[in-house]
């Protein structure tokens, strides 16, 4: 039986080739400590039982002919599908994002609360096939990683129902969510329904929780946990753990649907915890690593066995890092790593334009180590102006695709416009860039700036809506002539992003993306 289960909720993206990494990440390390752990995706459970799974072949047949209409046919027919089933329950399923319901904003705590007894998709899911199998094993320990603030609602509603069923455990929640919201969700109304949080890295408290609960300790010694006494207190502790990346053990992906997820598969790798520059002025994603955005590297050496030891548990040769950006120095070690002991692997990741990219030595050897595809924040064409985002980087975007396209490298651009101190003509200088070299650029994303919780911007004035405190973003109103207002930013971006749908759609397409950039027949 197993002492800790953790679970990924639904209402995530379907259109990923590989699980979320958290649960692996925890599920590693806690068996190599002696606990017996469980996992289980719900979010792919759900659409695999409930839902049409979306075919590989039909993916790539729409990518071979290419046009707008064959790429659309596959994933619309697909999430078609799931909009029936969000229909009966006045929702809406975005399969790159997930079910929102009509009448319940996730950004609104009093309407999260309002809604656990409604109607939802995932009722008679979770009463027939999640509750009776918690029920059954009994663990200690329920852990739910919140990815996104789409999860919100479906795991409230699955933990009412789960001590509704009568399960005395300790229901835990963690993840990228949880940490950005902790203030916010630390309320009594979220502790009715669970007993603890655990914001940033979960190893360590994980196991600590474990320990304390089977010796009957007292939680005031789980590092980061979050709980109420016993008075109805809630209590935040202290984080006196430090947790080194290569104390990590390798992703345990066993108990998951390897090889059924949508698209071409791969596995979810990581080595590096947060971001190494992590200022960024408009950036927060670092943020659910820990307070300073970075929390360590993982060795080359220690990466090189976690692929090894993935490649002959699952046979796969794929995988996609998930670090929040790459280092030109790890990528560097990696690839010799790979290279000396004759590994064949394909590998993408998110990378800065760090002035390695314009070396045509490192690019050769990262091909050469199987790199398939660099997601590049470009943001805006680089200028006097694309200085106010801070990204100090070294920009050279024409001079990457000449390297990386030589190299049988594959490169996606973010894009963001309106940022504060940027404008109508950087959108415009930056997308007939785009379009220009669409036959060197793989794909692209085109986001509109949008003032995001733990981040301080100057030009503009955030406005917080009362009903909207869980939002982890927020319109704001520009305080300067040139400063465009959220919703300029909003049609600046959606307007130049249907001007590369009608002129390059395969930069943009979903059904592209769960093909590319990998080699399979």
């Amino acid at each position: 039986m197993s002492q800790i289960h953790l679970l990924f909720p639904p209402s995530w993206t379907l259109t990923t080739g590989s699980a979320h990494l958290a649960l692996p990440l925890l599920k590693g390390f806690l068996e190599s400590r002696g606990i017996s752990t469980r996992t289980r995706d719900l979010n792919l459970e759900f659409a695999n039982q409930f839902i049409a799974r979306l075919p590989l072949t039909s993916l790539q047949s729409a990518c071979t002919e290419g046009s707008l209409e064959d790429m659309n046919e596959p994933y619309f027919r697909a999430e078609d599908e799931i909009n029936r089933v969000a229909a009966g329950s006045e929702g809406e399923w975005n399969a790159q994002l997930g079910f929102a319901f009509s009448r319940f904003s996730h950004h609104s705590s009093r309407q999260v609360f309002e809604s656990l007894d409604a109607e939802s998709p995932f009722n008679q899911y979770f009463d027939e096939r999640v509750i009776p199998d918690i029920q059954k094993e009994n663990p200690p320990v329920v852990g739910i990683c919140l990815a996104s603030l789409y999860q919100l609602i479906p795991t409230f509603q699955l933990c009412k129902r789960l001590r509704r069923a009568g399960y005395e455990g300790f229901i835990v929640l963690g993840g990228n969510t949880v940490s950005r919201l902790l203030r916010e969700i630390s309320i009594p109304p979220v502790f009715d329904l669970i007993d603890g949080l655990i914001p940033f890295q979960g190893e360590i408290p994980m196991l600590e929780l474990y320990r304390v609960l089977r010796e009957g300790g007292d939680l005031a010694n789980v590092p980061c946990l979050i709980w109420q006494d016993s008075d109805g207190n809630i209590r935040q502790n202290a984080d006196h753990s430090e947790f080194i990346p290569d104390d990590a053990a390798t992703p345990d992906y066993r108990d998951l649907p390897v090889g059924e997820y949508w698209g071409v598969n791969y596995l979810n790798v990581v080595s590096a915890r947060g971001c190494y520059w992590g200022k960024c002025n408009f950036c927060v994603i670092p943020y659910g690593w820990g307070h300073n955005g970075f929390a360590g590297q993982r060795s080359a050496r220690k990466t090189y066995g976690d692929i090894v030891a993935l490649m002959e548990r699952h046979g796969i040769r794929r995988f996609k890092f998930v670090d929040e950006t790459l280092s030109p120095h790890f990528m560097r070690a990696f690839s010799e790593q790979v290279i000396d002991n004759g590994l064949d692997i394909e590998w993408e990741g998110y990378t800065r334009l760090e002035r390695d990219w314009r070396d045509a030595d490192f690019v050769d050897l990262v091909s050469r180590a199987g790199f398939r595809k660099g997601w590049f924040g470009l943001e805006c064409l680089p200028s006097d102006k694309r200085a106010h985002l801070n990204k100090n980087d070294a920009a050279d975007p024409m001079r990457l695709l000449e390297l990386c396209n030589a190299a049988n490298i594959k490169v996606h651009f973010f894009c963001m416009f309106g940022y504060p101190g940027t404008g109508k003509s950087d959108a415009a200088n930056t997308v007939e860039f785009l379009l220009n070299n669409r036959e060197r650029i793989d794909t692209v994303d085109i986001f509109p700036w949008v003032y995001t919780k733990h981040t301080h911007v100057k030009r503009v004035e955030r406005i917080e809506r009362p009903d909207e405190d869980w939002a982890l973003e927020y319109a704001h109103a520009s305080l300067r002539a040139d400063t465009l207002n959220s919703e300029e930013i909003a049609e600046l971006a959606s307007d130049w992003e249907e001007v590369v749908w009608a002129e390059a759609p395969e930069l943009l397409h979903p059904t592209y993306r769960m093909v590319s950039p990998w080699s399979v027949k």
